[in-house]
């Protein structure tokens, strides 16, 4: 026959009183250091989001201008305020050779809104888009080597998104 036998302190059934306020104090301290530091960040890390955003939808043009066989665009609102992808009508191979190059909204992609603490400062070219070829390149003015947006936030920071010609597209922390 198999005797169990209890072990422990009678006495030690949870946490003191005083050890319980330790923790509290522990968390509290923390919590202090901690929120002020992640707030003050918001601003940084919506600038580092659409950044990524506007980059992720010039890499999305690139790829469905090669795989649709049509020339795709990045066209920004006249506000400033969204951007979105649109098509080339069929036929529409190199936009800027192709006078008949009609351009449309696709239904799947809608428009893309920036926060309201993030503002477009450079779209330096007049038709506020960024035109992808179906080899990938991007049609761009003889008189420019790459199109640049530049996104700042509120407190100042900026963020461009760049494309040279041969459809390279790479972000740069100013």
């Amino acid at each position: 026959m198999f005797i169990i036998k209890k072990t422990g302190c009678k006495g030690s059934r949870g946490f003191s009183l005083i050890e319980l306020m330790v923790v509290v104090a522990i968390v509290g301290i923390a919590a202090a250091i901690g929120i002020p530091n992640w707030i003050a960040g918001k601003p940084l890390r919506e600038l580092k989001k659409t950044s990524r955003d506007v980059f992720g939808e010039f890499n999305r043009a690139k790829a469905r201008a090669v795989s649709t066989m049509r020339a795709h665009r990045v066209l920004f609102a006249s506000d400033g305020r969204s951007f979105r992808i649109q098509e080339g009508a069929p036929g529409c191979v190199r936009a800027a050779q192709d006078a008949d190059c009609n351009w449309s909204n696709l239904a799947e992609l809608p428009p893309r809104l920036l926060p309201s603490t993030i503002s477009i400062n450079g779209t330096p070219f007049e038709d506020r888009s960024v035109i992808f070829n179906v080899d990938g390149t991007a049609s761009l003015p003889s008189t420019e080597d790459n199109r640049c947006v530049e996104l700042r936030a509120s407190t100042g920071q900026v963020y461009k998104v760049k494309v040279d010609t041969t459809g390279r597209v790479w972000m740069e922390r100013s």
